[in-house]
């Protein structure tokens, strides 16, 4: 006999194996009943194609803001990866009718650190059932575990992908192809809006904390200027992607961007303390660049005889920039020039072609408010180095 518990009312309920099987049993009997009934109802009233169709076109296109969550996009290489979204998938599946469908997050490995997904789809008319796996990494740009409310996140963004990808498979692209494309011809408009449309493109991802300078550089464009009807399509679908939780802003720009506020504020505060600081004088600029294997008064005879001309002429833009920009406060006005940078790259590559170690880095450059310049400088050198290097094996081959 199956062991029997006690309850303080005096109830005998038996519990163990038996009971188990009883539970289950009865269970999946239900399930059964469940979807037996609703595979009746779904011959009994059949769908039709011609008005599921009609259906999602009217509301894909009901206003601007429906048309826009239609489309997902991600920038990759310069060629965006393009598609329908979650969205626009709820939209199919709803029309569609005469289904069920389902996400779960099936596995959590925090050893591979991924989370894996599974997106069911049931078409009760056909009896025809389509699912759909999806991994996400469930770390962060260091490499580092995510917590376990970021596991969460995670967990239901690779949901919605499963669902994505396991209706989209289901149902026939031909139900929704025409719906698909009147969503992106809606989303660019024409030239007349381009402006507006481009402007409101900005300020969507600018709450996202994704400054423009990145939007251009993961769409491979030169600026503001450059922007099309086409990239208009491209931006609102990466916007989307992001307002769905489809993807991250990490994931999508390479963990460059950060949301407004405390990290974000510190972030800017570093890059505008870059140019801070100057006006130490040339003396002092030259004195830090000298090389291991030489004294200081050497190395500033070969300065001032020419040989690193132009890299003392960069120095001066530096300082002379950092005094310019500088408050009465103490603080930068303005964040480094492209002058200031390509002067640092310049010191940097000039560095290596006069044998002076990596670790040589200028003396202004060596403060925790500099390191964008120090950067820059080490950047410079590498690059030279693998050039030299390049063309010492393109000699002996």
């Amino acid at each position: 006999m199956p062991p029997e518990t006690i309850t303080q009312d005096g109830e005998i309920i038996e519990t163990g194996v038996a009971l188990s099987q009883e539970q289950m049993s009865m269970a999946i009997g239900l399930t059964k009943a469940e979807i037996d009934q609703q595979i009746a109802t779904a011959h009994a009233y059949p769908r039709s194609i011609s008005k599921a169709k009609q259906n999602v076109l009217s509301l894909v296109t009901m206003d601007e803001q429906s048309a826009e969550e239609c489309n997902y996009a991600l920038p990759r290489g310069g060629k965006p990866i393009t598609g329908p979204s979650i969205r626009l998938a709820e939209i199919i599946a709803g029309q569609w009718g005469n289904c069920r469908i389902g996400a779960r997050v099936v596995h959590v490995d925090r050893a591979e650190k991924y989370v894996e997904a599974e997106g069911i789809f049931h078409d009760l008319e056909t009896n025809a059932a389509t699912t759909a796996r999806v991994r996400r990494r469930i770390v962060d740009r260091n490499g580092r575990l995510y917590n376990d409310d970021m596991i969460i996140v995670t967990g239901n963004a690779a949901c919605s992908i499963a669902k994505r990808n396991a209706i989209l498979a289901a149902v026939p692209k031909a139900v929704w192809r025409q719906a698909y494309d009147a969503a992106l011809a809606t989303i660019k408009g024409d030239v007349k809006t381009l402006t507006e449309r481009r402007d409101k493109a900005l300020k969507a991802f600018a709450a996202f904390g994704v400054k423009p300078e990145q939007l251009f550089a993961s769409m491979e464009i030169g600026g503001l200027d450059d922007i099309t009807l086409d990239h208009i399509a491209l931006m609102t679908g990466m916007h989307a992607a992001l307002k769905s939780g489809e993807e991250t802003v990490e994931s999508m720009f390479g963990g460059s961007a950060k949301p407004d506020g405390a990290a974000a504020s510190k972030g800017l505060k570093d890059k505008l303390a870059d140019v801070a600081g100057g006006g130490k004088g040339k003396d002092k600029s030259k004195a830090s660049e000298t090389a291991p294997s030489k004294g200081k008064e050497d190395d500033r005879k070969s300065e001032d005889q020419g040989s690193n001309g132009d890299a003392g002429k960069a120095d001066e833009t530096v300082n002379s920039g950092a005094s310019d920009d500088q408050d009465d406060d103490g603080f930068p006005g303005d964040m480094p020039s492209g002058d200031e940078v390509e002067a640092a790259k310049s010191r940097g590559a000039e560095a290596y072609h006069n044998n002076m170690s990596r670790k040589a880095i200028p003396g202004e450059y060596r403060a925790p408010e500099k390191k964008a310049l120090a950067d820059a400088w080490m950047a410079a050198f590498d690059e030279a180095r693998r050039e030299d290097e390049a063309s010492q094996n393109g000699g002996d081959a």
